[in-house]
């Protein structure tokens, strides 16, 4: 089973590439979905592009040599909590990576399962701190409980979604009304340099759509065909609607 924090997204920042090779899968098996940038401007402009959860920033070279790349995160907006992974490093650098930004800094070697909870502290945030819930019609998207729920004749079901189904369920619930290209859907939900020409998105819409839509007598995700998907405003059945399946 996967922990709670599923379908949470993660940044990792390495500039030499060896930290994050390592890292990305690891992540991904504790349920993450990951994207990795090995320079700062690539991770701008990832954080730019999609809601981030976490960032881990790792120092290339002996100590702490990231503070620029913190500074550039927090001025350009990010808010989410950054963890820095540095090689060694003094009590000085680890204070300036402090300051510049980042919420906790680990030394390595370092094991696994100790980052792995670094991250669940700094993503455990108080319920008043936590996004808002996104709804459409009969559908709301717990963002606290990584879940959907759905309204059925008056009752609250609960929906259980895999990390990849939360953060496509997520992108299209924020875009309603607008057609979301399958590239776009890759970028958000695999990270950038996917092969959008996969089936795996239309797995992934297939999968939803089992969840969400058939079991409720729904059709809220709808298939543009040769440009992507978009969501429904909820407000109508499937029985009354003509957009194709």
């Amino acid at each position: 089973m996967l922990p709670t924090f599923c379908g949470m997204k993660a940044l990792i920042v390495d500039e030499g590439g060896r930290v994050a090779e390592r890292l990305h899968p690891a992540l991904e098996q504790e349920g993450y979905v990951v994207e990795s940038a090995h320079a700062r401007g690539e991770a701008l402009w990832l954080a730019g592009e999609s809601d981030v959860d976490v960032v881990v920033v790792c120092s290339s070279r002996p100590g702490v040599h990231d503070v620029p790349t913190i500074a550039a995160l927090r001025e350009e907006g990010e808010s989410a909590p950054i963890l820095v992974m540095a090689r060694r490093g003094s009590s000085n650098e680890t204070v300036a990576a402090l300051d510049s930004g980042a919420d906790d800094v680990v030394v390595s070697p370092v094991p696994f399962a100790e980052v792995a909870a670094r991250l669940r502290a700094l993503t455990r945030r108080p319920p008043t701190l936590l996004p808002d819930d996104l709804t459409l019609g009969d559908l709301r998207l717990d963002r606290a409980a990584r879940c959907a729920v759905r309204e059925d004749k008056g009752e609250p079901v609960t929906i259980a979604l895999s990390a990849r189904e939360f953060a496509l369920l997520e992108l299209l619930m924020r875009h309603p009304g607008q057609v979301i290209s399958r590239a776009r859907i890759a970028d958000h939900v695999w990270g950038a340099g996917h092969e959008a020409g996969s089936n795996v998105v239309d797995q992934v819409v297939s999968h939803l759509r089992a969840k969400l839509d058939r079991p409720f007598g729904r059709r809220d995700i709808v298939t543009v065909r040769g440009a992507g998907y978009r969501m429904t405003n909820g407000a109508h059945p499937a029985s009354g609607m003509s957009a194709a399946s």
